[in-house]
């Protein structure tokens, strides 16, 4: 999968029956490799993480990249989405298909 953004502003996206706009004030990308918090309280679900950072020979540290609070049913449809984004990434390689 390219590194594009697939849904920028200007578009639409479906929120129950009707449709809102999305608009990007340029948040830059963040890539996370450490979670840092993860719990859940009264159907919020809390999750941050961080960046790891490892420089020659000083000490290790986080820098904290996200923090986020949502609904446990966005959590739920969060959860779902990258379990099917993991399975298709491990899915192994059809090379009968190939050239």
């Amino acid at each position: 999968m390219a590194d594009e953004i697939v849904i920028k502003s200007g578009n639409q996206i479906a929120v129950g029956d009707k449709f809102w706009e999305i608009r990007d004030a340029g948040t830059r990308v963040e890539y996370v490799d450490i979670l840092t918090e993860a719990r859940n309280n009264n159907g919020v679900v809390y999750l941050s993480l961080g960046a790891g950072v490892l420089d020659a020979n000083n000490e290790g540290f986080v820098n904290i990249s996200a923090r986020l609070r949502m609904h446990l049913g966005s959590a739920q449809f969060l959860h779902k989405m990258l379990g099917d984004l993991i399975s298709e990434a491990l899915k192994p390689i059809d090379k009968s298909q190939a050239n």
